[in-house]
């Protein structure tokens, strides 16, 4: 349950960060410029954009719809080239090296032709998983259903969670000065109330009214299941598919491996922090790329699941690191093994070398803020790049500026300080001290 108090908090401080913290512009760095909304021009059938790549041609291939759902092949002007429907909503999708398109969704997983046959269908390892974890799941239902009757115990996990998150980049030197405040003043708030907690209980007020009714258990588990189920991203690489999924204990990810046909599964990753239900995981020659956003950092792995390196910082206001809160969102490549990296709440795209040294600014997307999903792809055929925005149902196109209006280039690697960027004091109030203010505490400016 702690695990669960941990995502709650991730999203609060999401939260936080998206109505308080404004990216510094990077316009004069940047390589790309917004050219093109591409909206899907399906004569009246709307449906939602869940996720998108791009084939070797260059074309949008689009997750679309909340189940049944449909794959649908667009070119930049919006005009739907190609379609099919799907049994099953279709949360993921990739473009295998043989040019196949690998979907997963709702605890499915679907190879088609580039043409719409379905070639492949199987249930993904984690759903097969789920369905021998009956123990696990009505535990966790019970946990979290005696949790939503005592919002008090709600309240000391929840505080007990930030505070270990602070304690954790307190070691790091990673706080800001409302941060280091609130670490100072938390443990003294969650004395308090684990004392009233343990008032309460002696007084028998935590078993009034008896334990939740077999009909709410079974509600529980059930939302829980269906949330598991959930397949946040697939990729491959020659003779492996991947996937990232929900840990069935807590709220954590798991990474599968399997061969082509959907077999022989086996978790290579586990433990990734992500937050609103967000975990990609993409595959190159290099290796595999997590953009794990609950850290603030991308980690590379080899196709067994062994770490090879990781980057990456918080850096909410400034260029230095990642931007607002639980970011790089997504990750994805150029033909000549860079990565990009897309960060949801600013739409701020970078390309780094494969070993995590900043290469370039390609710019800021404009996008409706939030944590979210905010799929991206370069396109083989130009220099092109595309980004979701899940918010308004439409794909971004960002191009190349014209020669000589970029003014400085990056070229030397993302800082690894310990230490806070320095920046000018913002004008607008701190995550940090929205968060005091959120306990009560009141909050000035992060330096």
């Amino acid at each position: 349950m702690r695990a669960i108090m941990l995502a709650l908090s991730a999203v609060l401080l999401c939260q936080s960060a998206a109505a308080v913290d404004t990216a510094q512009s990077i316009d004069h760095l940047a390589t790309h410029h917004q050219t093109g909304v591409i909206q899907i021009a399906d004569g009246g059938q709307s449906l939602n954009i869940n996720a998108f790549c791009l084939d070797s041609h260059g074309q949008i291939v689009a997750a679309c719809g909340e189940g049944p759902g449909e794959i649908r092949i667009v070119n930049d002007e919006g005009k739907i080239l190609n379609s099919w429907k799907i049994d099953e909503k279709p949360e993921a999708i990739n473009v295998a090296d043989d040019g196949t398109i690998l979907v997963g969704g709702a605890g499915k997983l679907f190879r088609f032709d580039s043409e719409g046959k379905r070639l492949q269908v199987a249930e993904s390892p984690h759903a097969l998983r789920l369905r021998n974890s009956d123990e696990q799941l009505r535990k966790a239902a019970i946990d979290l259903l005696e949790r939503q009757r005592n919002p008090l115990q709600t309240r000391i996990a929840s505080y007990q969670s930030i505070l270990e998150q602070l304690e954790q980049r307190s070691a790091k030197g990673e706080l800001n000065a409302s941060e280091k405040q609130l670490l100072q003043t938390l443990p003294t708030m969650l004395e308090r109330y684990q004392n009233q907690l343990a008032t309460q209980q002696q007084a028998g007020g935590q078993t009034e009214g008896g334990g939740p009714t077999e009909e709410a258990i079974q509600h529980q588990i059930e939302m829980l299941t269906q949330s598991k189920l959930r397949i946040s991203s697939i990729t491959s690489s020659g003779n492996h598919v991947f996937i990232a999924t929900r840990a069935i204990e807590g709220y954590g990810y798991d990474v599968w491996k399997l061969n082509p046909q959907f077999a022989a599964a086996e978790v290579i990753v586990t433990g990734l922090s992500g937050c609103c239900g967000q975990m990609d995981v993409q595959c190159s020659e290099k290796g595999l790329f997590v953009a794990e956003n609950s850290r603030d950092r991308v980690v590379h792995y080899d196709l067994d699941g062994n770490e090879i390196t990781h980057w990456g910082k918080s850096d909410r206001t400034g260029i230095d690191g990642f931007t607002s809160c639980c970011n790089p969102m997504n990750v994805c490549f150029d033909s000549d093994g860079h990565v990009y990296t897309a960060e949801a709440t600013s739409g701020r795209i970078k390309r780094f070398s494969s070993d995590g040294n900043l290469v370039d600014f390609i710019g800021d997307v404009d996008l409706v803020p939030g944590c979210k999903n905010v799929s991206i792809a370069v396109s083989k055929v130009n220099d092109n790049i595309y980004m979701l925005d899940l918010t308004r149902n439409h794909i971004k196109r960002m191009q190349p500026k014209p020669a000589g209006a970029v003014t400085t280039t990056a070229s030397a690697p993302v800082s690894t300080s310990k230490e806070p960027t320095r920046r000018p004091p913002p004008q607008r109030r701190s995550t940090s001290a929205a968060i005091l203010s959120f306990f009560g505490l009141g909050g000035d400016s992060d330096e």
